[in-house]
């Protein structure tokens, strides 16, 4: 993970808006961003049995409706919804995680308008206790969360 950190801010430019250490001293996800959203992408620990894969990309919505309605549009038309709309517990946002065709995760998000304007923006640091909290309103994160990720790992047919 570190690595990709490095990668990120030094070769494409990107700041760390929040970050996961874990117990350990390592870390455990990144939330980084090229513009003034609070991310673009996420990068976590791989837990799938894979190396380098894209956990999700994120795309912000104004609002939580506009989420709610394309949970119904996914709905209709037969795209896999992984998991939500849900508020997550470690910064708030609400969302939805669905995968695309090609099976990669892509997440709606609605933050509530929340934009990084401040150009000595701390990176925000998240304690692995304060993560295994799981999402907000007590719901368990889904087990998918921490092992889908593309490209695919061969494994006996089930991921």
């Amino acid at each position: 993970m570190s690595e990709f950190k490095n990668f990120m801010e030094t070769c494409l430019g990107s700041r760390v808006t929040e970050m996961i250490l874990l117990d350990n001293g390592r870390i455990g996800g990144c939330w980084f961003t090229i513009n003034n959203k609070t991310y673009d992408l996420a990068c976590t620990e791989e837990h799938g049995g894979g190396s380098g894969r894209l956990h999700h990309v994120t795309y912000a919505t104004d609002t939580r409706e506009e989420i709610l309605r394309a949970a119904d549009i996914f709905l209709e038309n037969g795209v896999h919804i992984e998991t939500g709309p849900h508020k997550h517990a470690i910064q708030g946002t609400f969302f939805l995680y669905v995968w695309e065709p090609a099976g990669n995760r892509v997440e709606l998000a609605n933050s509530g308008a929340r934009l990084i304007l401040a150009p000595d923006w701390q990176t925000v640091v998240w304690t692995e206790t304060e993560r295994k909290k799981g999402q907000a309103w007590g719901l368990k994160t889904i087990d998918t969360f921490h092992t889908h990720g593309t490209p695919p790992v061969p494994t006996d047919g089930t991921e």
